[in-house]
C-alpha cells in the first residue's frame, strides 16, 4: 500500500515551504524518522523526517519549488501512479488559471524569446503557461501534438514532448557565469532569509495599524548597579551584563500589568487572544545578513540574572545556525535592541502576530535637570536613553501604550537592582 508524505505544518503561522534539497532518491529504502528532505520556511530551514518506513517510489516536488502545507511531497511503496495524479491536478489548476480567452490567447506565427536571435514558431492558440514553457525550452510548437480541447496544446503535452526519448530539445545558450556577472555588475540573487524578511515586513505593515510612541528613561539607577558588578559578573558567568536584561525584566513586569500588550489579534476570525504566558521575543542580528527573533519561553519565570543568561543563550544559538523552529516561533511580545548599534530613535515593524514591539535605543551621558531633596533644581550628568514602542492601534490606544511604557520606565528608575543581581 502506498503512503504519501505531505508538506508538514512547521509552526502555527507557517503556510508554505520551499524544498531546498532532497536527501533521498527514487528506489531508496528508508526507515521511519530518517531525514528525507530539507525545507525552508519564513521561520527556519530544517530537515524533515519520514513518518513511515518504505521504498521511495516517486518524488513529487522539485528542488526549489514552494508548496503549501498539506501538498504531497513524496510517495512510498507505490507504483508511480501518484505522479500522474499530482500532475493532472497541477494541470487542472494551471489550465483553470490560464484558460484561453480573447485577452490571453496568442494567435501569431513568431514569438521572440528572451534573446533576439532565438525565435519560436507558434501555430494556433496557446495559453500563457504553454507559451512560457515553449519559450524557456526553445520548442517549435508546430512539432507538439496537442491533446487538449480542439487540439490545443497543454502543459502535459509540453512535458511529454520534453521527456520523449526520441526528441532532444536544444537548450538556450547559457549566459556568462552568474557569479562573474554578479561581480561585474554588482547584482546578486536575494538570499532566502532576506526574501522572507521582506515578505514579512511588508505583510506586517499591511496587517497592523502601526503607531510609534516613545519615552525618555533615566538609566542612572541601572548604571550605578551595573558598573559595580559588571566585571565580576562577566568573570563568573562568561558573558557581559548589558542594559538589555534590565529592560527585558522591566518589560515582563509591565506585560503582567498590561496583558493586552501581550496578545494577538485576528480580525478575519474575529478573535483577540490575550496570552497567559509571556513568550519574550529577542531580535538577533545575524552579522548584518538578516534578523531572526529568538523566543524566551515563560520569560516571567526568570530573575534578572536568569534573563541575562537566556538572552545570551538564544543570541548565540541563532548566530550559530543550530536552532530549531521552537527557538524562533511563538513569541507574544518582541524587543529589538537597536541601542547596541548606537541608535537614537527607531520605529520598528511589529513581529506578527504580536501587537507591539519595543525598540531599546542607545544610552548616553547627557546633562539633565534633576530635582534635589529640598525641591530645588540642579543640572546633572545622567545616563539617558529612549524606549520606542510600535503598537497596533486596532488593538489598544495611546493611553495604554504610554501607561505601559511608563511602567517600564518606573521599574528601571526605581527598582533596587542590587538585590536582583546578587
Amino acid at each position: 500500500m502506498s503512503e504519501r508524505i505531505t508538506m508538514p505544518q512547521l509552526g502555527e503561522t507557517v503556510t508554505e515551504g520551499t524544498v531546498l534539497r532532497w536527501l533521498v532518491k527514487v528506489g531508496d529504502t528508508i526507515k521511519e524518522d530518517d531525514p528525507i528532505l530539507e525545507i525552508s520556511t519564513d521561520k527556519v530551514d530544517t530537515e524533515v523526517p519520514s513518518p513511515f518506513s518504505g521504498k521511495v517510489s516517486a518524488l513529487l516536488v522539485e528542488e526549489g519549488e514552494t508548496v503549501e502545507v498539506g501538498a504531497p511531497l513524496l510517495e512510498l511503496n507505490g507504483d508511480g501512479s501518484i505522479v500522474e495524479e499530482v500532475n493532472d491536478k497541477k494541470e487542472v489548476i494551471e489550465e483553470s488559471l490560464d484558460v484561453p480567452t480573447d485577452e490571453n490567447l496568442v494567435e501569431q506565427n513568431v514569438v521572440e524569446a528572451d534573446q533576439p536571435d532565438l525565435k519560436i514558431k507558434i501555430n494556433g492558440k496557446v495559453s500563457p503557461v504553454v507559451r512560457r514553457l515553449a519559450s524557456e525550452n526553445n520548442i517549435d510548437l508546430s512539432l507538439v501534438n496537442g491533446t487538449g480541447k480542439d487540439g490545443r496544446i497543454t502543459r502535459k503535452d509540453i512535458d511529454h514532448y520534453l521527456n520523449s526519448a526520441s526528441i532532444k530539445t536544444p537548450k538556450k545558450p547559457e549566459p556568462s557565469s552568474p557569479k562573474q556577472k554578479s561581480v561585474a555588475s554588482g547584482i546578486s540573487e536575494i538570499p532566502r532569509l532576506r526574501q522572507k524578511i521582506a515578505e514579512n515586513m511588508v505583510s506586517s505593515k499591511q496587517t497592523s495599524a502601526h503607531v510609534m510612541t516613545s519615552i525618555e528613561v533615566d538609566f542612572e539607577n541601572v548604571e550605578n548597579v551595573r558598573s559595580k558588578v559588571k566585571n565580576k559578573f562577566k568573570e563568573d558567568n562568561n558573558f557581559s551584563l548589558t542594559y538589555l536584561p534590565f529592560i527585558a525584566t522591566s518589560v515582563v513586569s509591565a506585560l503582567q500589568e498590561f496583558p493586552v500588550v501581550n496578545s494577538s489579534f485576528n480580525i478575519e476570525k474575529g478573535l483577540h487572544t490575550v496570552h497567559e504566558n509571556i513568550e519574550l521575543g529577542i531580535a538577533v542580528d545575524l552579522n548584518q545578513e538578516g534578523l531572526l527573533v529568538g523566543t524566551i519561553r515563560e520569560a516571567d519565570s526568570y530573575n534578572l540574572k536568569g534573563t541575562a543568561r537566556k538572552i545570551t543563550e538564544i543570541s548565540n544559538l541563532l548566530r550559530s545556525g543550530k536552532y530549531n523552529l521552537d527557538d524562533v516561533s511563538g513569541s507574544t511580545f518582541t524587543i529589538s535592541n537597536n541601542g547596541s548599534f548606537n541608535s537614537f530613535l527607531t520605529s520598528p515593524i511589529i513581529n506578527q502576530p504580536n501587537v507591539a514591539i519595543l525598540s531599546t535605543e542607545s544610552v548616553k551621558k547627557r546633562p539633565v535637570v534633576v530635582e534635589m531633596e529640598d525641591g530645588s533644581d540642579s543640572i546633572a550628568i545622567r545616563h539617558i536613553g529612549i524606549l520606542s514602542l510600535t503598537w497596533d492601534h486596532r488593538v489598544f490606544d495611546g493611553s495604554t501604550a504610554l501607561l505601559f511604557l511608563n511602567s517600564i520606565k518606573n521599574k528601571l528608575e526605581n527598582t533596587e537592582w542590587s538585590q536582583e543581581i546578587s
